[in-house]
C-alpha cells in the first residue's frame, strides 16, 4: 500500500503564489508614454495657423506683384487707386478676384469670433470711421514706406468747382455723419471741425438711431431720409482685418430697407502699428 505523504503548507502557498507574482510583474511593467491629447491638439492647431499665415503672406505678395497705380491727376485730392492693368481678360480678372476672396476667407475663417475689445480693434475702427466720414484716409498697404493714400470712399471727397479752378466739398455730405457699430461699446471719435461723427453702439444701435431720427425729424417730415453707415462685420486675425460697411438710407427712419447709399468690403493690414488698406474686395452703389 502506497502512502501519500502530506505536502507542507508553506510549499502549497509557494506554488499558488508563483503564478500570481509573474502576473503582477507583467502588470507593473513600464508602459509606453502616450502624448497628452491637449498637447496634440495644440500642436495641430499651431501648425494649421502657421500654414494659413504663410498662405496669406504668399497670396498678398502675388497680389501686390500684379498691381499698379492709376493716374488720377492731382486736382481735388483724388488719392490713389490700385489697379491691375495686365489682368485684361475675363479669366485673369476672375483669377484676381479669387485671389482677393481667398485672403478674405482666410481672415474670416481664422478670426471669426475673436474679441474686438483690444487696442488694435479700436484703432482699426477709428481708421474706418475717419475714412468713411471723409475726415482722413488710410495709406495703401505696399512694400516699403507706403506713400499712397486711398481714394475717397462712399459719398465723401472734394469735387471740382465747375465755375473756376479749385474744389468744393461733396454737396451730399452733411454736418453730421451717423455710424452704427454693432460690435463695439464705444470708440475714439475722429477729431475734425466738420463733419461731426455720431455713433450708436451694440446690437440695438441701429434701432436707437431710427427711433431718435423719427422723434426728431421723421415724425414731422416723413419724406426725410435717415442715412447711416453700419460698420459690420469686423474680423481681425493677426495683422490682418476684414471690415464690411453698409450705408442704408431709410425714409423717415421707419421704412427699413427703403434705400441705400451703397457699401463695401475692405481688407486691411497692420504695419508698424498702423492699419493700411490692402484691398477693396468689393463695393456697390445705391
Amino acid at each position: 500500500m502506497v502512502q501519500v505523504m502530506p505536502v507542507p503548507m508553506r510549499v502549497l502557498v509557494g506554488l499558488l503564489l508563483a503564478p500570481l507574482v509573474g502576473v503582477g510583474a507583467q502588470a507593473t511593467a513600464p508602459r509606453t508614454t502616450m502624448p497628452d491629447s491637449d498637447a496634440v491638439v495644440a500642436a495641430v492647431l499651431a501648425a494649421e495657423t502657421r500654414e494659413y499665415a504663410q498662405r496669406l503672406t504668399t497670396v498678398r505678395r502675388e497680389y501686390l506683384a500684379r498691381a499698379s497705380w492709376a493716374d488720377l491727376g492731382d486736382r481735388c485730392n483724388p488719392g490713389a487707386l490700385r489697379v491691375f492693368t495686365k489682368d485684361t481678360t475675363p479669366a485673369l480678372q476672375a483669377a484676381l478676384q479669387a485671389m482677393v476672396e481667398r485672403m478674405e476667407q482666410t481672415i474670416v475663417l481664422q478670426g471669426v469670433g475673436r474679441s474686438l475689445a483690444t487696442p488694435e480693434a479700436r484703432a482699426l475702427l477709428r481708421v474706418v470711421v475717419g475714412w468713411e466720414a471723409g475726415i482722413d484716409r488710410p495709406r495703401w498697404d505696399e512694400d516699403g514706406a507706403g506713400v499712397h493714400r486711398a481714394v475717397a470712399t462712399g459719398l465723401t471727397g472734394d469735387v471740382p468747382d465747375p465755375t473756376k479752378p479749385g474744389c468744393l466739398p461733396s454737396p451730399i455730405m452733411g454736418d453730421t455723419v451717423t455710424f452704427v457699430v454693432p460690435g463695439f461699446s464705444d470708440m475714439e471719435f475722429p477729431k475734425a471741425p466738420r463733419p461731426r461723427v455720431k455713433a450708436y453702439f451694440g446690437p440695438a444701435g441701429q434701432q436707437r438711431a431710427r427711433d431718435e431720427f423719427f422723434t426728431a425729424v421723421g415724425a414731422k417730415n416723413p419724406s426725410a431720409d435717415l442715412s447711416s453707415i453700419v460698420v459690420a462685420p469686423v474680423v481681425i486675425w493677426q495683422d490682418y482685418a476684414m471690415v464690411g460697411v453698409n450705408r442704408p438710407r431709410e425714409r423717415g427712419g421707419v421704412e427699413v430697407g427703403s434705400g441705400s447709399n451703397g457699401g463695401a468690403a475692405y481688407l486691411l493690414r497692420r504695419v508698424a502699428g498702423e492699419w493700411r488698406l490692402l484691398s477693396i474686395v468689393r463695393s456697390w452703389g445705391s
